[in-house]
């Protein structure tokens, strides 16, 4: 299935966004209190959501879900490698002057 990058980079960023939505809800319901686990829940169940709109709509975006996720776990490393990358010279540059 040939996908355009505009449907991959859709795809990609509601699944991800999904996840944040969902880990961070989960977070701020066990961790929270009052209204913050209240807010938690609500953010677990909107990141649910997104992730089965994407799931039903992937026919309509033309992707392959499996390949999505391959291709979101893939970015998601190589954005943190980067970031760690520039971090650690950030660092030696600090640190040597």
């Amino acid at each position: 299935m040939v996908s355009s990058f505009g449907e991959i980079f859709v795809a990609v960023l509601l699944l991800m966004l999904g996840l944040s939505l969902l880990v961070l809800g989960i977070f701020a319901a066990y961790f929270g209190s009052g209204k913050v686990r209240t807010f938690g829940i609500v953010l677990a169940v909107v990141g649910l959501v997104v992730w089965l709109v994407t799931y039903f709509a992937r026919v309509a975006l033309n992707v392959s879900i499996v390949s999505v996720i391959y291709n979101g776990v893939l970015y998601l490393v190589s954005a943190i490698v980067g970031a760690v990358i520039a971090l650690l010279i950030f660092l030696a540059v600090l640190l040597k002057t």
